[in-house]
């Protein structure tokens, strides 16, 4: 019996030892419980038999969590669960591979690639581990990472990432960081996702009763995403330095007349002393050029901090990137820029109108005058409840073509306030209406297909293709049948009996935002308008100097013609030629780290609507759709806006 014990003990050792390390220093073997060990000089992964990372640590501090009960600590997640992948298999002795169920086609993403529900390829390196990530579940499926309890208590003062799943990650970083208050750091580089987008978000589901929280990236199911994760057992400058930042105004509208001024406090997450030149600079928004710096020599022990110098003269209002660049040794090891706008309050900025852009304007809301509306309202059961009665809806406009929308209203007899929501951008069914006792509502879709795209030909149609249809000229263009249309949506509201011509307001996010921003500017009648992320501002920018990439780019430029006789077709389409002619109140919302539809375009069209209109509430760190730091303030407007009050608090211009 003894002997027997010895024999299994020696196998087991003999199987836990594995094989020597390999040239880098990385030496994987497999415990008895079915976990693949990896370790390194800098860190010690474990691979569970499902497949999904169970710990990763850096010396002797955690980096990552089990979730709920002993589950992954990293690894996919789909309907609320993690996904198991049971096949694991070395494919070298420094490379993992593990896939889940071979995917379902009934039940698969419709051109995904991927063979299974999904699949990770671990590699491990002495001072990193790349991922490659592939999925079938879910058209923008998530892969999460779980903070140990030692990266949470670092949360506070420690970390350029924060933990609550209610914020996205702060500088639009692709490579966030946490911290922990032992001194070793997690980097991860996510990589970029939708050109600029920062591929970094929150979430939270609950697992064996337990709330687990999370830091996602994206992995979409038509590519594979690439992934590293960087222990860092010993930080350097770079990677131990975190930076608080913050002003007296949170919308970062710095005010003129004063120094530019942030607050900006560096920490040493690390254990150990460092020394590092840490440079401010203010950023030209378009070109990115430096236009002004301010440099700090900082000497800090473990945990110690210190601020950063910020304050810097500008001439000229408008919005700004601040940046924040690390240097040891005379190299650049580090740098991250953010947006902020210096003296708003006299911001005006050139438009690109052309002389006869209102005679066209005039002359497009003339003819659309002269179209019968032809209202065709079809009752939906389904879509009904007690108390509120569903329409599906149509009107016609320009060009022979319709606009398809779902229409609500209470059932309840009275006048009511009416709210018009413009659709962010794409070709996608509308799933219902916005049902509300206590007020009507219309969603529309601007392309000319029903709902439910059930109308929507099979051969080409502009409205297929309504971001460039009919570029080539401003009479052409789809986008002057869409612009009116906004009217006509109007119209339609104004011809229903239930509803308040005193209280209409428009709202709309991304591509909705600016379409509700020209509204408002074509529209008098319209009582309250709140864009939000939105789209479309200051085309010009866009397809020249991309600080944002929607809704294109100088591709789109008609063959034979100029860059500037493109340019002027565009100029009636830009919501930031339309805003001066607002005359409603705008409550609106930018995230400043928005690279999509570019938050300094928006604040150039927004510097355009009249003094005292305006509400503009701006958060720093949030990016395209991802929320405000308050996105209260805006619905406080429209609610005091929908019982008949004056919606604004204080304006942001005076």
């Amino acid at each position: 019996m003894i002997g027997l014990v010895l024999s299994m003990a020696c196998a087991l050792n003999a199987q836990e030892t594995g094989p020597p390390p390999n040239a880098d220093g990385v030496s994987m073997r497999v415990a008895g419980n079915g976990e693949r060990i990896c370790v390194t000089p800098n860190y010690e992964a474990r691979i569970g038999p499902d497949g999904n990372l169970r710990a990763l640590t850096a010396g002797e501090t955690a980096l990552l969590a089990p979730a709920g009960n002993g589950g992954p600590a990293a690894g996919f997640v789909h309907a609320g669960e993690f996904v198991p992948l049971r096949n694991v298999r070395e494919v070298a002795s420094d490379t993992l591979v593990a896939e889940g169920e071979p995917k379902d086609p009934a039940k698969a993403v419709a051109g995904s690639p991927c063979p299974a529900t999904a699949r990770a390829t671990y590699r491990f390196l002495s001072d990193r581990i790349e991922i490659s990530l592939e999925q079938s579940l879910d058209q923008y499926g998530g892969f999460a990472w779980v903070p140990s309890p030692e990266v949470v208590a670092s949360h506070d003062a420690l970390t350029d990432c924060a933990i609550q799943p209610a914020g996205p990650a702060p500088y639009g970083q692709t490579d966030p960081r946490w911290t922990t208050r032992a001194g070793p750091v997690l980097k991860f580089d996510f990589g970029v996702w939708q050109r600029g987008f920062a591929n970094a978000n929150w979430g939270s589901l609950t697992l064996n009763g337990q709330p687990v929280r999370y830091l996602q990236c994206t992995v979409p199911a038509t590519a594979t995403m690439k992934v590293t994760a960087r222990p860092l057992p010993h930080p350097g400058p770079a990677e131990a330095l975190t930076f608080a930042i913050s002003a007296a105004s949170p919308d970062f509208l710095l005010p003129g007349g004063e120094p530019v001024r942030f607050d900006i406090r560096a920490t040493n997450a690390g254990a150990e002393a460092l020394a590092a030149t840490v440079r401010f600079e203010v950023r030209d928004y378009l070109t990115q050029a430096p236009v002004a710096s301010r440099t700090t020599e900082l000497h800090l022990a473990g945990k110690e901090e210190a601020p950063v110098g910020t304050d810097v003269t500008l001439e000229h209002p408008g919005p700004y990137r601040g940046a924040i660049v690390v240097e040891n040794a005379g190299q650049v090891t580090r740098s991250f820029w953010w947006v902020f706008t210096y003296d708003f309050e006299h911001y005006s900025p050139p438009t690109t109108r052309a002389e006869n852009f209102e005679t066209f304007w005039r002359d497009a809301l003339a003819e659309s005058a002269a179209t019968p509306l032809d209202v065709r309202m079809e009752a939906d059961a389904a879509k009904s409840t007690p108390e509120v009665e569903a329409f599906r809806i149509s009107y016609a406009t320009l060009g022979g073509r319709r606009i398809y929308g779902w229409y609500a209203r209470p059932k309840a007899p009275g006048r009511y306030p009416a709210q018009v929501r413009f659709p962010s951008s794409g070709i996608y069914p509308l799933p219902g209406p916005e049902a509300s006792g206590d007020r009507c509502s219309l969603w529309i879709a601007i392309h000319g297909f029903d709902v439910d795209l059930s109308n929507m030909p099979e051969g080409d149609d502009p409205g297929k293709r309504y971001w460039t249809a009919g570029i080539e000229s401003p009479q052409a263009s789809m986008w002057r049948t869409i612009y009116v249309s906004l009217v006509r949506a109007v119209d339609f509201m104004l011809a229903q009996p239930e509803v308040d011509p005193t209280r209409v307001a428009v709202v709309g996010g991304s591509q909705g935002g600016g379409l509700a921003m020209v509204a408002a500017a074509l529209d008098h009648r319209i009582g309250l308008a709140m864009p939000y992320h939105s789209g479309l501002p200051r085309l010009d920018w866009t397809v020249q100097h991309e600080p944002g990439y929607w809704p294109f780019g100088m591709s789109a430029k008609p063959a034979g013609q100029t860059e500037e006789q493109f340019l002027r077709t565009l100029a009636y389409f830009d919501p930031a030629n339309f805003t001066q002619d607002i005359r409603c109140p705008v409550a609106a919302e930018v995230g400043l780290m928005d690279t999509v539809t570019a938050s300094g375009n928006q604040i150039c069209a927004l510097a355009h609507v009249p003094r005292q209109l305006l509400y503009v509430v701006c958060s720093p760190w949030a990016m395209h759709g991802a929320g405000s730091r308050d996105s209260n303030l805006v619905q406080e407007c429209y609610t005091r806006f929908r019982n008949g009050e004056e919606p604004l608090p204080t304006p942001t211009r005076q």
